[in-house]
């Protein structure tokens, strides 16, 4: 996933964050369809989930440079 519009200039400071997008419950894994073949299960800080991660990229102002 790309956001194109709206990134600001990088100022020299950046922080970066790391969040899960769960599809869906893991019990439920065998009959989830809606993404199937692009989300696979991930292992985060609070254990493993499935669905997806997203990587934000800010600088010190607040505004968006980067994600993944």
């Amino acid at each position: 996933m790309s956001l194109p519009h709206n990134r600001a200039r990088p100022t020299g400071i950046s922080f970066v964050d790391s969040s899960k997008l769960q599809v869906c419950h893991n019990l439920r894994i065998i009959r989830h369809q809606v993404f199937k073949g692009t989300e696979k299960r991930r292992k985060g800080t609070m254990g493993w989930f499935y669905g997806f991660k997203l990587h934000l990229i800010i600088n010190d102002r607040g505004a968006l440079s980067q994600s993944k």
